[in-house]
Formats: C-alpha cells, sequence, structure tokens
C-alpha cells in the first residue's frame, strides 16, 4: 500500500498538535502515542454532527495507531455500516437503513481526508462515499433527488430535497469545500428543510467529484450562472427567493456567484477565504505538494493559480444580503478571513464569530445552524416564518403577519415556527475549543460568540462600479 501523507487530520484531531506548521511525521508519531484516543470533547464533534455514532467513533479512535490505520479503521467502519443498512433494507426497515447509509458515507468521508498523493484511493474512497448515500437518497424524508446541471458538457450533480407546503418553495445552494463532499452537507440541508426551504446540495465547482478541475473554482461564475437557469426550469422552485451557502472554499464561489447574478437574493458563507493564497502561503504550506496532488496539478503551477482566487474587485460589486461567520481557533482559514470580507462588502451584511470556533464552526453548530437558517427564512422565505394566523396584503402576492412587518424574529417568537427545531445554544452539538493538554483542567465549554451588522453602504443604490477584469480559466475544462 502507498505511504499515506498527512492532510486535514492535522487539524482535526489531537490537541497534542497545536500549530499549522507540524509536519507529517510529527503526527505519524503522535498518533503512534496514542494521541487519537485523547482527542479533546471539542474535537470529536467534527464527527458527531456529522452522523457518526459516538460508540463508532470512540471505537474507530480506540484503533486508530497510524495514518494507514486512520483510513483502514473509517474505511471499515463503512463497510460495515453499509452493509447494516443492506440488511435493514431486505427486511423492509427503510428509515433505519437509510440511516445506517447516511453513517456509512460519514465513514468514508472521513476516511478520505487525509488522502492527497495516493489519488486513485482517494477516489476509490470517495465513490464509496457517494454509493453510501446515493442509497440513503430516496429513502430519507424529505427523499433526496438527484440534480445535475451540464456545463461545457460535464455533469455537475448535486442532490435536491423538497420541504412539505406550498409551492414553488424557496431553495438554498449549499456549496462544499475543497478536500469536502456534496454528502457532508446533509446536516445542514436537513436544518433548512425544518424551515420550509428546499435544498441542493452540490459538488463543485472544483469540489467533490469534480475536484480535479482547478479553473473552475477561480472561475465559478458561468457554472453559478448554469445552476440558478436550472432551477429557473424546476417549476416547483421559486426562482425569486434563491439564497447561496459555502462552506470554506466553497463560501468564496458562492460570493463570487452572487456577485455576478442578481438572482441570488442572499449569501452566506462559513470559514472562507478572502484569497485562496492564505492556505498556499500560510496555514496550509506544509502541504503544497498535496494540495497540487489534489488538483492534478505540480506545485509550480498550483502557485500560479492560486494567486487569482480572491474576492478583491469582488464585494463591492455584491448587492444582495450577507452572512459570513469564522472562528478564532480555525488552523485552516483564519478567522480573521471572515473580517475581511465583512469590512470591505458594501451590501446589508452580518458577521457571526466565534473567538474559540474552529474550521467551519463544527464545534458550534449549535449556535451558528439556528443562526444561519432564520436569517435565510427572514430574507428569502418570509412567508414561512408564521404558520398560521396570516393575513394577505392586497397585490403583493405574498401573505404577511403583523408580527412580520415589525420583526422576523419577533414573528417566529409569538406564533411559532413551520417545525420545532432540535437545538439549542447549549445542545451537545456546541463546544468551545481549547487546546490543553489531557491532564488540565476542561476550562468553559459555552461558545463565545461576536456579531456585528451593517446597513448596505449609499453606492448601493446607485450605479455600481465598473466590472474588474474578467479572471481568465487557468486549465482547460
Amino acid at each position: 500500500m502507498a505511504r499515506i501523507k498527512g492532510g486535514r487530520l492535522d487539524f482535526l484531531a489531537p490537541h497534542l498538535l497545536r500549530s499549522q506548521l507540524l509536519r507529517p511525521g510529527f503526527v505519524r508519531l503522535s498518533l503512534r502515542l496514542g494521541a487519537a484516543q485523547q482527542m479533546p470533547e471539542w474535537a470529536k464533534l467534527q464527527f458527531t454532527n456529522f452522523g457518526v455514532p459516538r460508540a463508532d467513533l470512540d471505537r474507530v479512535l480506540g484503533r486508530v495507531s497510524s495514518l494507514d490505520s486512520w483510513v483502514n479503521q473509517w474505511e471499515g467502519l463503512g463497510r460495515e455500516r453499509e452493509q447494516r443498512g443492506h440488511e435493514l433494507l431486505a427486511r423492509g426497515e427503510r428509515a433505519e437503513a437509510a440511516e445506517c447509509y447516511v453513517q456509512a458515507s460519514a465513514a468514508y468521508n472521513f476516511a478520505q481526508y487525509v488522502m492527497f498523493l495516493d489519488i486513485a484511493r482517494k477516489r476509490s474512497l470517495h465513490q464509496s462515499c457517494v454509493r453510501a448515500y446515493a442509497a440513503a437518497a430516496p429513502m430519507l424524508d424529505p427523499p433526496a433527488e438527484p440534480f445535475e446541471v451540464l456545463f461545457r458538457r460535464q455533469p455537475m450533480r448535486g442532490y435536491l430535497r423538497m420541504p412539505r407546503g406550498a409551492r414553488p418553495a424557496p431553495v438554498v445552494v449549499i456549496i462544499n469545500g475543497t478536500n469536502a463532499v456534496k454528502e457532508e452537507l446533509h446536516w445542514w440541508s436537513g436544518a433548512l428543510l425544518e424551515r420550509g426551504i428546499a435544498t441542493i446540495a452540490f459538488d463543485g465547482p472544483g469540489m467533490g467529484q469534480t475536484f480535479h478541475r482547478m479553473s473552475m473554482v477561480a472561475e465559478p461564475r458561468p457554472v453559478g450562472t448554469a445552476i440558478l437557469d436550472e432551477i429557473e426550469r424546476r417549476p416547483e422552485l421559486d426562482p425569486r427567493a434563491v439564497g447561496l451557502m459555502g462552506m470554506s472554499l466553497g463560501g468564496y464561489i458562492a460570493i463570487r456567484m452572487a456577485a455576478h447574478d442578481r438572482r441570488v437574493r442572499a449569501v452566506a458563507c462559513v470559514s472562507p477565504p478572502y484569497s485562496a493564497d492564505i492556505y498556499w502561503n500560510v496555514t496550509l504550506a506544509s502541504m503544497r505538494g498535496e494540495l497540487a496532488a489534489l488538483y492534478e496539478m505540480d506545485e509550480r503551477e498550483m502557485g500560479r493559480s492560486i494567486d487569482r482566487i480572491t474576492l478583491a474587485h469582488v464585494l463591492e460589486r455584491l448587492r444582495c444580503p450577507l452572512l459570513v461567520s469564522g472562528g478564532g481557533h480555525d488552523l485552516i482559514t483564519p478567522g480573521e478571513e471572515a473580517w475581511r470580507i465583512f469590512r470591505d462588502a458594501r451590501s446589508e451584511r452580518e458577521i457571526v464569530y466565534y473567538p474559540r470556533g474552529a474550521h467551519d464552526c463544527f464545534n458550534v453548530l449549535g449556535d451558528l445552524r439556528p443562526r444561519v437558517v432564520r436569517w435565510f427564512g427572514a430574507r428569502i422565505a418570509p412567508r414561512l416564518i408564521a404558520p398560521r394566523g396570516r393575513a394577505a396584503v392586497e397585490g403583493d402576492g405574498v401573505e404577511w403577519t403583523a408580527a412580520e412587518a415589525v420583526d422576523p424574529d419577533f414573528a417566529e417568537a409569538l406564533e411559532g415556527e413551520p417545525a420545532p427545531r432540535r437545538w439549542e445554544r447549549s445542545a451537545p452539538q456546541s463546544r468551545a475549543a481549547r487546546f490543553s493538554w489531557p491532564w488540565g483542567q476542561p476550562g468553559d465549554t459555552h461558545p463565545e460568540v461576536v456579531v456585528e451588522r451593517a446597513a448596505a453602504e449609499p453606492q448601493q443604490a446607485g450605479i455600481a462600479p465598473p466590472e474588474a477584469p474578467d479572471t481568465p480559466d487557468m486549465l482547460a475544462v
């Protein structure tokens, strides 16, 4: 078997690995010494918040002693849960089978996290992740239907899930980040569906099943147009109520798409970079070879591409409301990147910042998810805030309540929501990141949060600034 070189595991797991500058050799040594078993509770949320049962997680971590065993143990768990899904499905227990398939998909995904140089095996694990989720898709409630967009004769694949309720439905397109897959967006999708918002979890551009196409990351605007065109062709979706959401580098993509196409009514991003060179030159500098291998490029070519992936001259053209979130303990995308985006934007905007939040805010989702869901609801689906007692406003075709006219959050508190949420601020999905030794004091686990808002600046109502020169594709697609 080819040797596995350290990647995202450097930042996810052992709290002994406190610096982003640690080399893979130290990672391997720490794992041999049992560091995975000593993973702090906040770091374990990366796995439990994305469908891995706690008992399975503890069993896997207890068996990890190297990067090779990390991959093997997670792959073994994926096979185990997938086989259990087959058995339950044969007995007609569809809901239970779907749950097992989702868990299998998550396990396969965590197996491929640390694979960079052995691209063949990484693709095999990714295909297993896709296969397991596809088995669950038709049995989910609501089901996940394939959503495909043809772009330059290449398929861009995602999943559409429709909420209960009237049609056409508002919709949020969710875009994953580098070394991530659309299947792990399952839980964000579920949160938005509870609010009555349809979701499209999307691979790409340049991510998931299209991870080797770097040019589409640098210039995602044509892909965004193709997605919005496809939404307009779907009668069950409301093209006047479309939001975009992106995770990590997917946040950069979402902002760039929204700045280009005025059909996007709101955009939210979690742990986004202002410029991708923060990865190449700072946080992931020790992984340059691995990142280049991920996109099937050499380091020199990758270096030329990275400089072009930036939001400079883009944020000033964004017109729709923007929500950006980040974490002070994010060792992949520094939290300062979120503040740069917030400060440079000119549209209505809000930042939700967690001083002890990790990458993708995975350790504070109990607090962040309700905020994001409520924010999208107020901007693209205000008529869904209160399920009863609505009064139609003559002429606009949209139903409102008196409470909504004052404050959408007040309307929710007064009249309730379409479905109750299953998380609270103190829920186990949130735990403040704290780097400490195993024998140290656990410290405060409550996630501190800083929220700032800014109104659209005056020029937003006037003529847009001149378009910056288009960024050309770096590679043929």
